[in-house]
């Protein structure tokens, strides 16, 4: 069974990555500024912190995954920790930093919609339509929430990938997340997601809920996975 040393594993990983996403939303929020007040084109709207971040977040996650097994795996099986105690640690942080880059964009895209009924602002913010696709900001949290730990998890399938088979393997690793990503395109953008065409139904257009639970279902396959492919993994010195 798993130790309790899951815990502390899961603490010291999701600290890091905490320090790595608050460099990455100051940055963020810079860019969103400047573009608020100084480089917006002389536009009416455009868009709040919410959907401007949701593309990089997105990217941001996927890095993360990327770095997960090279950063800290091999730490963990140096300092004695066992495989599955790794992996429960790591997965954890990753439940908790997707909860902590859903609630940022709330916050801030909230404070905004608050400013912009109490202070002129050069342009129009638009921090409404955020939230007018899925019904509500609970289930836009849940939305960006499933979608920022699936790309997690696909940067994470990438680095095991190289790590335990090698780069002509790990190639194959690339192929599996583009699967990944198209499936969840197919969850949450079925507009775009022209590779799945063949597929049944639009998600969206049947029930949010129900897509949210096939995205859920997607997610625990990916954390099975990941599971079998750490299991034995041998630590490269």
């Amino acid at each position: 069974m798993t130790s309790p040393r899951y815990r502390r594993v899961s603490a010291a990983v999701f600290s890091d990555m905490f320090k790595w996403s608050l460099w990455f939303f100051s940055i963020l929020l810079v860019i969103h500024l400047v573009r608020v007040f100084w480089l917006n084109g002389d536009t009416n709207q455009i868009e709040g912190f919410f959907v401007f971040s949701q593309y990089s977040v997105n990217i941001f996650m996927l890095v993360v995954g990327i770095m997960t097994v090279y950063v800290f795996m091999g730490r963990h099986i140096q300092q004695g920790l066992s495989r599955r105690d790794s992996y429960a640690g790591t997965a954890m942080a990753a439940v908790g930093l997707s909860l902590f880059v859903t609630l940022v964009p709330l916050v801030i895209n909230g404070i905004q919609h608050f400013l912009a009924g109490t202070m002129a602002l050069p342009v129009t913010l638009d921090t409404a339509s955020a939230f007018e696709e899925t019904g509500g900001w609970i289930s836009a949290a849940i939305a960006l929430f499933l979608n920022v730990l699936t790309f997690y998890l696909a940067g994470w399938l990438i680095s095991i990938g190289y790590y335990r088979f090698g780069w002509i393997a790990g190639f194959g690793f690339i192929a599996l997340s583009f699967v990944v990503f198209g499936l969840n395109d197919y969850l949450w953008k079925p507009t775009t997601a022209d590779a799945m065409e063949w597929l049944p139904y639009d998600p969206l257009e049947a029930n949010f809920w129900l897509t949210a639970l096939g995205s859920s279902f997607l997610v625990l396959i990916l954390f099975f996975l990941m599971r079998l492919l750490t299991k034995r993994v041998t630590i490269k010195m």
